[in-house]
Protein backbone atom coordinates (compact mmCIF):
# COMPACT_ATOMS: atom_id res chain seq x y z
CA UNK A 1 0.00 0.00 0.00
CA UNK A 2 1.78 3.19 -0.77
CA UNK A 3 1.75 6.36 1.53
CA UNK A 4 -1.01 8.04 -0.20
CA UNK A 5 -3.68 5.25 0.45
CA UNK A 6 -1.95 4.49 4.13
CA UNK A 7 -2.44 8.17 5.41
CA UNK A 8 -5.96 8.41 3.58
CA UNK A 9 -6.89 5.61 5.75
CA UNK A 10 -5.32 6.46 9.15
CA UNK A 11 -6.84 9.72 8.35
CA UNK A 12 -10.50 7.88 7.76
CA UNK A 13 -10.07 5.93 11.10
CA UNK A 14 -8.56 8.55 13.11
CA UNK A 15 -11.89 10.46 12.70
CA UNK A 16 -14.00 7.72 12.69
CA UNK A 17 -12.11 6.52 16.25
CA UNK A 18 -12.59 10.40 17.37
CA UNK A 19 -16.03 10.46 17.06
CA UNK A 20 -16.89 6.96 18.24
CA UNK A 21 -15.35 8.71 20.82
CA UNK A 22 -17.64 11.67 21.22
CA UNK A 23 -20.73 9.86 20.64
CA UNK A 24 -19.58 7.11 23.68
CA UNK A 25 -19.58 10.47 25.86
CA UNK A 26 -22.75 11.91 24.90
CA UNK A 27 -24.47 8.65 25.71
CA UNK A 28 -23.29 7.98 29.27
CA UNK A 29 -22.96 12.48 29.80
CA UNK A 30 -26.01 13.89 27.69
CA UNK A 31 -24.46 17.36 28.36
CA UNK A 32 -22.31 16.33 26.04
CA UNK A 33 -22.95 17.43 22.20
CA UNK A 34 -22.36 14.84 19.31
CA UNK A 35 -21.21 16.99 16.25
CA UNK A 36 -22.72 15.24 13.74
CA UNK A 37 -26.14 15.43 15.11
CA UNK A 38 -25.93 19.43 15.36
CA UNK A 39 -24.64 19.43 11.56
CA UNK A 40 -27.03 17.24 10.37
CA UNK A 41 -30.00 19.31 12.53
CA UNK A 42 -28.21 22.37 10.75
CA UNK A 43 -28.45 21.32 7.41
CA UNK A 44 -32.15 19.44 7.61
CA UNK A 45 -33.14 23.28 8.40
CA UNK A 46 -31.86 24.44 5.48
CA UNK A 47 -33.43 22.07 3.36
CA UNK A 48 -35.93 23.53 1.00
CA UNK A 49 -39.17 22.79 1.96
CA UNK A 50 -39.97 20.36 -0.93
CA UNK A 51 -36.53 18.64 -0.53
CA UNK A 52 -37.12 17.55 3.34
CA UNK A 53 -40.53 16.73 1.95
CA UNK A 54 -39.61 13.85 -0.53
CA UNK A 55 -36.67 12.77 1.69
CA UNK A 56 -39.88 11.97 4.21
CA UNK A 57 -42.14 10.77 2.35
CA UNK A 58 -38.93 8.53 1.12
CA UNK A 59 -37.79 7.02 4.02
CA UNK A 60 -39.92 8.40 7.09
CA UNK A 61 -38.23 10.10 9.93
CA UNK A 62 -34.96 7.80 9.16
CA UNK A 63 -34.12 10.96 7.13
CA UNK A 64 -32.22 12.42 9.78
CA UNK A 65 -30.84 9.65 10.72
CA UNK A 66 -29.27 8.57 7.76
CA UNK A 67 -28.34 12.16 7.23
CA UNK A 68 -26.11 11.85 10.31
CA UNK A 69 -24.73 8.77 9.44
CA UNK A 70 -23.88 10.17 5.94
CA UNK A 71 -22.35 13.66 7.82
CA UNK A 72 -20.10 11.06 9.66
CA UNK A 73 -18.95 9.29 6.64
CA UNK A 74 -18.25 12.63 5.25
CA UNK A 75 -16.14 13.58 8.10
CA UNK A 76 -14.12 10.83 8.11
CA UNK A 77 -13.77 11.36 4.22
CA UNK A 78 -12.46 14.57 4.50
CA UNK A 79 -9.82 13.65 7.33
CA UNK A 80 -8.58 11.41 5.28
CA UNK A 81 -8.45 13.27 2.12
CA UNK A 82 -6.65 16.21 4.55
CA UNK A 83 -4.14 13.76 5.53
CA UNK A 84 -3.05 13.14 2.11
CA UNK A 85 -0.27 15.77 1.78
CA UNK A 86 1.35 15.42 5.31
CA UNK A 87 3.18 12.34 3.83
CA UNK A 88 4.95 15.03 1.77
CA UNK A 89 6.58 16.22 5.15
CA UNK A 90 9.49 13.90 7.23
CA UNK A 91 8.62 12.42 10.28
CA UNK A 92 10.80 14.38 12.47
CA UNK A 93 10.60 18.06 10.42
CA UNK A 94 8.94 21.12 11.97
CA UNK A 95 6.54 21.20 8.81
CA UNK A 96 5.37 17.39 10.30
CA UNK A 97 4.92 18.73 14.07
CA UNK A 98 3.05 21.57 12.87
CA UNK A 99 0.64 20.03 10.46
CA UNK A 100 -0.12 17.37 13.11
CA UNK A 101 -1.00 20.54 15.67
CA UNK A 102 -2.70 22.36 13.27
CA UNK A 103 -4.95 19.28 12.15
CA UNK A 104 -5.64 18.58 15.35
CA UNK A 105 -6.58 22.02 16.48
CA UNK A 106 -9.07 22.17 13.50
CA UNK A 107 -10.66 18.71 14.43
CA UNK A 108 -11.16 20.76 17.99
CA UNK A 109 -12.55 23.85 16.93
CA UNK A 110 -14.98 22.93 14.43
CA UNK A 111 -16.50 20.24 16.98
CA UNK A 112 -16.86 23.35 19.25
CA UNK A 113 -18.53 25.32 16.71
CA UNK A 114 -21.08 22.13 15.87
CA UNK A 115 -21.21 22.31 20.15
CA UNK A 116 -23.08 25.59 20.58
CA UNK A 117 -26.55 25.64 21.94
CA UNK A 118 -29.39 28.06 23.29
CA UNK A 119 -27.97 27.58 26.38
CA UNK A 120 -24.30 28.14 24.97
CA UNK A 121 -20.67 26.14 25.53
CA UNK A 122 -20.72 23.47 28.05
CA UNK A 123 -16.90 22.90 29.50
CA UNK A 124 -18.12 19.35 29.13
CA UNK A 125 -18.26 19.69 25.88
CA UNK A 126 -14.89 21.16 25.36
CA UNK A 127 -12.91 18.82 27.45
CA UNK A 128 -14.65 15.69 25.71
CA UNK A 129 -13.98 17.32 22.39
CA UNK A 130 -10.31 18.60 23.25
CA UNK A 131 -9.55 14.66 24.10
CA UNK A 132 -11.34 13.45 20.94
CA UNK A 133 -9.38 15.76 19.28
CA UNK A 134 -6.05 14.70 20.35
CA UNK A 135 -7.12 11.19 19.48
CA UNK A 136 -7.72 11.61 16.03
CA UNK A 137 -4.76 13.77 15.71
CA UNK A 138 -2.46 11.04 16.95
CA UNK A 139 -4.33 8.09 14.36
CA UNK A 140 -4.41 10.50 11.39
CA UNK A 141 -0.53 10.66 12.09
CA UNK A 142 -0.77 7.50 10.68
CA UNK A 143 2.62 6.67 8.99
CA UNK A 144 5.84 8.32 8.80
CA UNK A 145 3.62 11.23 11.05
CA UNK A 146 2.93 8.48 13.55
CA UNK A 147 6.86 8.63 14.66
CA UNK A 148 7.14 11.98 15.11
CA UNK A 149 5.02 11.60 18.42
CA UNK A 150 6.98 8.05 19.32
CA UNK A 151 10.66 7.94 20.98
CA UNK A 152 12.93 7.21 17.83
CA UNK A 153 14.77 3.82 17.30
CA UNK A 154 18.12 3.27 16.61
CA UNK A 155 19.43 3.78 13.22
CA UNK A 156 21.25 0.56 13.30
CA UNK A 157 19.12 -2.31 13.43
CA UNK A 158 18.97 -5.81 12.38
CA UNK A 159 15.98 -6.84 10.06
CA UNK A 160 14.56 -8.81 12.89
CA UNK A 161 14.04 -5.79 14.71
CA UNK A 162 12.26 -3.67 12.24
CA UNK A 163 9.81 -6.36 11.48
CA UNK A 164 9.31 -6.71 15.54
CA UNK A 165 8.96 -2.53 15.59
CA UNK A 166 6.64 -2.87 12.80
CA UNK A 167 4.46 -5.58 14.38
CA UNK A 168 4.42 -3.27 17.67
CA UNK A 169 2.94 -0.27 15.89
CA UNK A 170 0.81 -1.99 13.92
CA UNK A 171 -0.65 -3.92 17.18
CA UNK A 172 -1.07 -0.44 18.87
CA UNK A 173 -2.82 1.46 16.44
CA UNK A 174 -5.34 -1.83 15.95
CA UNK A 175 -5.99 -2.18 19.71
CA UNK A 176 -6.25 1.93 19.58
CA UNK A 177 -8.97 1.59 16.46
CA UNK A 178 -10.65 -1.41 17.39
CA UNK A 179 -11.09 -0.38 21.38
CA UNK A 180 -12.66 3.46 20.01
CA UNK A 181 -15.35 1.48 17.95
CA UNK A 182 -15.74 -0.83 20.80
CA UNK A 183 -16.45 1.87 22.45
CA UNK A 184 -18.96 3.55 20.56
CA UNK A 185 -21.02 0.51 19.26
CA UNK A 186 -21.29 -0.36 22.98
CA UNK A 187 -22.36 3.24 23.42
CA UNK A 188 -24.66 2.93 20.42
CA UNK A 189 -26.30 -0.43 22.58
CA UNK A 190 -26.72 1.55 25.57
CA UNK A 191 -28.24 4.42 23.66
CA UNK A 192 -30.60 2.45 22.03
CA UNK A 193 -31.74 0.74 24.61
CA UNK A 194 -31.57 3.16 28.08
CA UNK A 195 -34.26 3.63 30.18
CA UNK A 196 -34.90 7.47 30.51
CA UNK A 197 -36.86 7.72 33.31
CA UNK A 198 -35.76 10.83 35.62
CA UNK A 199 -35.66 10.62 38.79
CA UNK A 200 -37.19 13.23 39.99
CA UNK A 201 -40.11 13.66 42.17
CA UNK A 202 -42.70 15.62 40.46
CA UNK A 203 -46.20 17.30 42.45
CA UNK A 204 -49.69 15.65 42.27
CA UNK A 205 -52.45 17.08 40.59
CA UNK A 206 -55.65 17.92 42.34
CA UNK A 207 -57.55 16.27 41.01
CA UNK A 208 -55.80 12.79 40.02
CA UNK A 209 -57.21 11.45 36.97
CA UNK A 210 -59.03 8.19 37.76
CA UNK A 211 -59.66 6.04 34.39
CA UNK A 212 -63.50 5.11 33.97
CA UNK A 213 -64.86 2.22 35.54
CA UNK A 214 -64.27 -0.78 33.09
CA UNK A 215 -67.01 -2.27 30.98
CA UNK A 216 -68.01 -5.60 28.88
CA UNK A 217 -65.52 -4.98 26.15
CA UNK A 218 -63.78 -8.69 25.55
CA UNK A 219 -59.77 -9.24 25.65
CA UNK A 220 -58.67 -9.81 22.11
CA UNK A 221 -55.02 -10.58 21.80
CA UNK A 222 -52.66 -8.23 20.23
CA UNK A 223 -55.16 -5.16 20.73
CA UNK A 224 -53.17 -1.37 21.90
CA UNK A 225 -53.22 -1.20 25.04
CA UNK A 226 -55.31 1.86 26.66
CA UNK A 227 -52.34 3.73 28.05
CA UNK A 228 -49.18 3.37 26.56
CA UNK A 229 -46.35 2.79 28.54
CA UNK A 230 -43.25 5.54 28.47
CA UNK A 231 -41.20 3.22 27.26
CA UNK A 232 -43.05 2.59 24.03
CA UNK A 233 -44.59 5.74 23.58
CA UNK A 234 -43.71 6.51 19.97
CA UNK A 235 -41.08 9.11 19.12
CA UNK A 236 -40.66 11.28 16.59
CA UNK A 237 -38.55 14.80 16.13
CA UNK A 238 -35.86 16.97 14.07
CA UNK A 239 -33.42 15.40 17.00
CA UNK A 240 -31.01 12.14 16.26
CA UNK A 241 -29.52 12.74 19.70
CA UNK A 242 -32.23 14.42 22.19
CA UNK A 243 -31.24 17.61 24.54
CA UNK A 244 -30.34 17.50 27.98
CA UNK A 245 -31.99 19.84 30.02
CA UNK A 246 -30.70 20.43 33.39
CA UNK A 247 -34.27 21.27 35.40
CA UNK A 248 -32.44 23.12 38.35
CA UNK A 249 -31.00 25.50 35.82
CA UNK A 250 -34.22 24.99 33.75
CA UNK A 251 -36.04 28.59 33.19
CA UNK A 252 -39.24 29.03 31.26
CA UNK A 253 -39.94 32.22 30.19
CA UNK A 254 -42.95 34.04 29.25
CA UNK A 255 -42.29 37.44 26.98
CA UNK A 256 -43.94 39.01 23.99
CA UNK A 257 -47.48 41.30 23.56
CA UNK A 258 -47.36 41.05 28.09
CA UNK A 259 -48.01 43.41 30.30
CA UNK A 260 -45.13 41.56 33.19
CA UNK A 261 -43.04 39.11 31.47
CA UNK A 262 -41.80 36.73 33.75
CA UNK A 263 -39.76 33.41 34.11
CA UNK A 264 -40.44 30.63 35.81
CA UNK A 265 -37.66 27.78 37.90
CA UNK A 266 -39.21 23.71 37.91
CA UNK A 267 -40.59 24.20 41.53
CA UNK A 268 -42.30 27.24 41.14
CA UNK A 269 -43.83 26.13 37.61
CA UNK A 270 -45.66 23.42 39.61
CA UNK A 271 -46.63 25.12 43.31
CA UNK A 272 -47.61 28.44 41.61
CA UNK A 273 -50.74 27.13 39.57
CA UNK A 274 -52.97 24.52 40.27
CA UNK A 275 -52.07 20.76 38.58
CA UNK A 276 -54.11 18.87 36.62
CA UNK A 277 -54.14 15.58 34.58
CA UNK A 278 -55.51 14.36 31.25
CA UNK A 279 -55.73 11.23 29.88
CA UNK A 280 -54.49 12.33 25.73
CA UNK A 281 -53.96 10.66 22.74
CA UNK A 282 -51.17 12.14 20.52
CA UNK A 283 -50.39 11.38 16.89
CA UNK A 284 -48.02 12.35 14.51
CA UNK A 285 -48.75 14.56 11.22
CA UNK A 286 -46.90 12.42 9.05
CA UNK A 287 -48.35 8.75 10.56
CA UNK A 288 -49.69 6.68 7.52
CA UNK A 289 -52.70 4.97 7.26
CA UNK A 290 -52.28 1.79 9.74
CA UNK A 291 -49.47 3.39 11.36
CA UNK A 292 -47.87 3.53 14.39
CA UNK A 293 -46.77 6.98 15.33
CA UNK A 294 -50.02 7.34 17.51
CA UNK A 295 -49.74 6.89 21.43
CA UNK A 296 -51.45 7.45 24.58
CA UNK A 297 -50.48 8.95 27.89
CA UNK A 298 -51.90 10.68 30.93
CA UNK A 299 -50.60 14.01 31.14
CA UNK A 300 -49.31 15.78 34.29
CA UNK A 301 -49.07 19.91 33.99
CA UNK A 302 -50.46 23.50 34.17
CA UNK A 303 -52.80 25.01 32.47
CA UNK A 304 -50.99 27.17 29.77
CA UNK A 305 -54.13 29.95 29.84
CA UNK A 306 -52.37 30.25 33.78
CA UNK A 307 -49.33 30.62 33.05
CA UNK A 308 -50.32 33.57 30.15
CA UNK A 309 -52.32 35.08 32.47
CA UNK A 310 -50.23 35.98 35.02
CA UNK A 311 -47.86 37.79 32.70
CA UNK A 312 -50.98 39.81 31.22
CA UNK A 313 -51.60 39.51 27.88
CA UNK A 314 -51.93 41.87 25.15
CA UNK A 315 -55.20 42.92 23.13
CA UNK A 316 -53.41 42.35 19.77
CA UNK A 317 -52.17 39.17 20.49
CA UNK A 318 -52.72 36.53 17.69
CA UNK A 319 -50.68 33.62 17.87
CA UNK A 320 -48.67 32.01 20.99
CA UNK A 321 -45.06 31.12 20.28
CA UNK A 322 -43.28 28.06 21.84
CA UNK A 323 -39.64 27.36 21.51
CA UNK A 324 -37.45 24.59 22.82
CA UNK A 325 -33.83 24.10 24.18
CA UNK A 326 -32.87 22.70 20.59
CA UNK A 327 -33.75 25.79 18.53
CA UNK A 328 -37.28 23.87 17.46
CA UNK A 329 -40.16 26.65 17.53
CA UNK A 330 -43.94 26.58 16.31
CA UNK A 331 -46.88 28.14 17.40
CA UNK A 332 -50.50 28.05 18.03
CA UNK A 333 -53.76 30.36 18.31
CA UNK A 334 -54.64 32.58 21.55
CA UNK A 335 -57.96 30.81 21.39
CA UNK A 336 -56.55 27.25 21.33
CA UNK A 337 -53.56 28.36 23.72
CA UNK A 338 -56.76 29.16 26.34
CA UNK A 339 -58.47 26.04 26.33
CA UNK A 340 -58.59 24.14 29.69
CA UNK A 341 -57.06 21.17 27.96
CA UNK A 342 -53.83 22.96 26.97
CA UNK A 343 -51.14 22.48 29.41
CA UNK A 344 -47.87 23.33 30.05
CA UNK A 345 -46.67 19.55 31.15
CA UNK A 346 -43.91 17.95 33.30
CA UNK A 347 -45.28 14.66 33.93
CA UNK A 348 -46.26 11.64 32.13
CA UNK A 349 -47.93 8.09 33.38
CA UNK A 350 -47.01 8.87 36.92
CA UNK A 351 -43.39 9.98 36.50
CA UNK A 352 -41.40 12.89 35.13
CA UNK A 353 -41.35 13.83 31.79
CA UNK A 354 -38.76 10.79 29.77
CA UNK A 355 -35.53 13.45 28.09
CA UNK A 356 -36.70 12.03 24.96
CA UNK A 357 -40.42 12.92 25.50
CA UNK A 358 -39.49 17.32 26.29
CA UNK A 359 -37.99 17.05 29.88
CA UNK A 360 -38.16 19.11 32.05
CA UNK A 361 -41.16 20.41 30.43
CA UNK A 362 -43.35 20.68 27.12
CA UNK A 363 -46.78 21.92 25.42
CA UNK A 364 -49.39 19.15 24.88
CA UNK A 365 -52.23 20.61 22.68
CA UNK A 366 -55.35 18.33 22.33
CA UNK A 367 -56.84 18.59 18.68
CA UNK A 368 -53.88 18.94 16.77
CA UNK A 369 -51.19 16.91 15.51
CA UNK A 370 -47.71 16.37 17.52
CA UNK A 371 -45.00 18.72 15.76
CA UNK A 372 -46.95 21.88 17.53
CA UNK A 373 -46.48 19.76 20.88
CA UNK A 374 -43.26 21.58 21.32
CA UNK A 375 -41.03 19.59 23.73
CA UNK A 376 -38.02 21.07 25.84
CA UNK A 377 -40.01 24.20 26.21
CA UNK A 378 -37.49 27.34 27.59
CA UNK A 379 -39.93 29.92 25.97
CA UNK A 380 -43.57 31.58 24.82
CA UNK A 381 -44.03 34.31 23.03
CA UNK A 382 -46.96 36.19 22.42
CA UNK A 383 -46.69 38.25 19.31
CA UNK A 384 -49.39 40.04 16.53
CA UNK A 385 -48.96 37.77 13.58
CA UNK A 386 -49.40 33.95 12.34
CA UNK A 387 -46.14 32.59 13.04
CA UNK A 388 -44.80 29.99 10.78
CA UNK A 389 -42.73 27.14 12.87
CA UNK A 390 -40.13 24.61 11.88
CA UNK A 391 -42.42 22.76 9.52
CA UNK A 392 -44.66 25.26 8.63
CA UNK A 393 -41.96 26.44 6.80
CA UNK A 394 -41.39 23.72 4.96
CA UNK A 395 -45.24 23.57 3.51
CA UNK A 396 -46.47 21.38 6.40
CA UNK A 397 -49.95 22.21 7.57
CA UNK A 398 -50.38 25.35 10.43
CA UNK A 399 -53.82 24.58 11.41
CA UNK A 400 -52.72 20.52 11.52
CA UNK A 401 -56.12 19.56 12.58
CA UNK A 402 -56.10 15.81 13.70
CA UNK A 403 -57.98 13.82 11.34
CA UNK A 404 -60.60 11.30 12.22
CA UNK A 405 -58.65 7.96 11.70
CA UNK A 406 -58.95 4.06 12.42
CA UNK A 407 -56.92 1.26 13.08
CA UNK A 408 -56.95 -2.81 12.49
CA UNK A 409 -54.68 -4.68 14.96
CA UNK A 410 -55.84 -7.60 14.74
CA UNK A 411 -56.00 -9.55 12.54
CA UNK A 412 -52.94 -8.87 10.73
CA UNK A 413 -52.02 -9.11 6.89
CA UNK A 414 -51.46 -12.86 5.91
CA UNK A 415 -52.66 -14.40 9.05
CA UNK A 416 -54.54 -16.98 9.62
CA UNK A 417 -57.19 -17.84 12.42
CA UNK A 418 -59.86 -20.13 13.65
CA UNK A 419 -62.94 -19.31 14.02
CA UNK A 420 -64.39 -17.73 16.88
CA UNK A 421 -62.80 -15.27 15.98
CA UNK A 422 -62.72 -10.74 16.58
CA UNK A 423 -60.68 -7.85 14.56
CA UNK A 424 -60.12 -5.26 16.76
CA UNK A 425 -58.02 -1.87 16.89
CA UNK A 426 -58.27 1.92 17.55
CA UNK A 427 -60.11 4.68 16.41
CA UNK A 428 -59.49 8.56 17.13
CA UNK A 429 -60.35 11.70 16.24
CA UNK A 430 -58.33 14.68 18.27
CA UNK A 431 -60.53 16.23 20.35
CA UNK A 432 -63.73 15.94 18.59
CA UNK A 433 -63.75 11.91 20.26
CA UNK A 434 -65.55 8.85 18.55
CA UNK A 435 -69.47 7.99 18.18
CA UNK A 436 -69.42 5.03 16.17
CA UNK A 437 -66.65 2.50 14.73
CA UNK A 438 -67.85 0.13 11.57
CA UNK A 439 -66.17 -2.61 9.57
CA UNK A 440 -67.12 -4.27 6.26
CA UNK A 441 -65.72 -7.20 4.81
CA UNK A 442 -67.51 -6.70 1.47
CA UNK A 443 -65.31 -3.97 -0.13
CA UNK A 444 -67.40 -1.17 1.57
CA UNK A 445 -70.69 -1.95 0.37
CA UNK A 446 -72.06 -2.97 3.48
CA UNK A 447 -71.05 -1.62 6.76
CA UNK A 448 -71.73 -3.42 10.43
CA UNK A 449 -71.29 -1.38 13.41
CA UNK A 450 -68.30 -2.32 16.11
CA UNK A 451 -68.13 -2.90 19.72
CA UNK A 452 -66.65 0.08 21.16
CA UNK A 453 -64.82 0.65 24.66
CA UNK A 454 -65.38 3.32 26.57
CA UNK A 455 -63.18 6.39 26.37
CA UNK A 456 -60.57 7.30 29.01
CA UNK A 457 -61.68 10.94 28.14
CA UNK A 458 -63.13 12.92 25.49
CA UNK A 459 -59.26 13.48 24.07
CA UNK A 460 -58.25 9.92 23.90
CA UNK A 461 -58.62 7.14 21.24
CA UNK A 462 -61.06 4.53 21.45
CA UNK A 463 -60.66 0.52 21.58
CA UNK A 464 -62.93 -1.27 19.20
CA UNK A 465 -63.69 -4.40 18.31
CA UNK A 466 -66.46 -7.06 16.36
CA UNK A 467 -67.14 -10.50 15.30
CA UNK A 468 -65.40 -12.47 12.29
CA UNK A 469 -68.34 -13.73 10.33
CA UNK A 470 -68.71 -17.39 9.84
CA UNK A 471 -67.25 -18.73 6.73
CA UNK A 472 -64.02 -19.90 5.17
CA UNK A 473 -61.40 -19.00 3.07
CA UNK A 474 -59.02 -15.32 2.34
CA UNK A 475 -61.28 -12.64 3.60
CA UNK A 476 -60.19 -8.62 3.66
CA UNK A 477 -61.68 -5.88 6.33
CA UNK A 478 -61.99 -2.51 6.07
CA UNK A 479 -62.56 -0.01 8.96
CA UNK A 480 -63.65 3.44 9.66
CA UNK A 481 -64.91 5.86 12.44
CA UNK A 482 -67.52 8.31 12.62
CA UNK A 483 -66.59 11.03 14.94
CA UNK A 484 -68.01 12.78 18.04
CA UNK A 485 -69.71 15.38 15.54
CA UNK A 486 -71.40 12.85 13.22
CA UNK A 487 -68.55 12.62 10.83
CA UNK A 488 -67.29 9.67 8.69
CA UNK A 489 -63.69 8.64 8.00
CA UNK A 490 -62.72 10.05 5.30
CA UNK A 491 -61.87 6.70 2.49
CA UNK A 492 -59.86 9.07 0.53
CA UNK A 493 -56.37 8.33 -0.10
CA UNK A 494 -53.66 11.10 1.04
CA UNK A 495 -50.03 11.29 1.54
CA UNK A 496 -49.07 12.72 5.37
CA UNK A 497 -47.77 16.10 3.63
CA UNK A 498 -49.27 18.46 3.95
CA UNK A 499 -51.66 18.29 6.58
CA UNK A 500 -51.63 14.61 7.54
CA UNK A 501 -52.86 11.37 5.52
CA UNK A 502 -56.16 9.51 4.78
CA UNK A 503 -57.83 6.17 3.76
CA UNK A 504 -59.27 3.44 5.26
CA UNK A 505 -57.19 0.47 6.56
CA UNK A 506 -57.26 -2.65 5.88
CA UNK A 507 -56.70 -6.04 6.65
CA UNK A 508 -55.95 -9.63 4.61
CA UNK A 509 -56.38 -12.62 6.39
CA UNK A 510 -57.54 -16.59 6.13
CA UNK A 511 -60.18 -18.17 7.87
CA UNK A 512 -59.32 -21.81 8.20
Amino acid sequence: MNDRKRQFLAGSAGMLVALSMLFAVNSFFPGVYFPPARIAAVIAAATPGDLATQMIELMGHWALRLMSVSVVIGMSAAAGIASIPLTRFKSNSVKARVGLLLGALFFVAASIAAAFSPEGLRVSSVIAYMGAGLLFARMAAGNPLMDALEPKLHEEQTPLDAIRSSRRTFLRRGLILVGGMLVGGAAMFRFIGRKTKMDVIIRQAVSPFVPPANDAFPLVAGLTPEVTDNDSFYNVDINIVKPSVDHIKWRLKVKGLVDTPYSLDYGTLQSDFEVVEIAHTLTCISNEVGGDLISTAVWRGVRLRDVLERAGIGEEVVDVVFRGAEGYSDSIALEKALEDTTLVVFGMNGEALPREHGFPARIIVPGIYGMKNVKWLVEIELVDHDYQGYWMQKGWSDVASIKTGSRIDVPRDIERVSLPAMAAGIAWAGDRGIKRVEISDDGGNNWKEAMLKRALSPLTWRLWAADIDPGKGRRKILVRAVDGDGNIQSAELAEPHPDGASGLDSAAFEVR
